[in-house]
């Protein structure tokens, strides 16, 4: 089982890098960098969902009631997905104005970081509860 996710993790990565590459190749050519930003904003939360899809196989499998633990998803997923949105916010006029000393201090690699944190959260904040046993007397 951890070959056969190892060789689909791998083939994945392979095939992100080179769309990456086509896309950054594109917006060179084109200088239409929205694609280009929008795949390197949401690739790492689709890698996240990757690492996390094991475990959540194996909760689907087992028996109970879904149930959503919201604690970590809020606390730590939420602010993870504005970290990787605000990358893509940079570049494109909105209302919020961010520093640049912000994107020259972190730059790409927090956007990656928190785009694995909240890939992996979003599928590991589901749980299943164990249903309660029913004594009969």
């Amino acid at each position: 089982m951890y070959i056969v996710f190892l060789i689909i993790a791998v083939f994945m990565l392979d095939v992100i890098l080179y769309c990456e590459q086509l896309l950054k190749e594109e917006a060179a050519l084109t200088f239409e960098r929205l694609p280009f930003l929008l795949f390197t904003t949401l690739y790492p939360v689709l890698i996240g969902l990757v690492f996390a899809l094991r475990t959540f196989i194996q909760t689907c499998v087992t028996k109970g009631s879904w149930t959503f633990d919201w604690l970590p998803f809020t606390v730590l997923g939420i602010p993870a997905l504005l970290m990787d949105l605000i990358f893509l916010v940079y570049f494109y006029p909105v209302e919020i104005d961010i520093p640049l000393s912000f994107f020259a201090e972190y730059g790409s690699q927090a956007s990656i970081i928190c785009g694995l944190a909240f890939g992996y959260l979003a599928l590991s904040c589901w749980k299943k509860k164990a249903a309660a046993a029913v004594l009969s007397l």
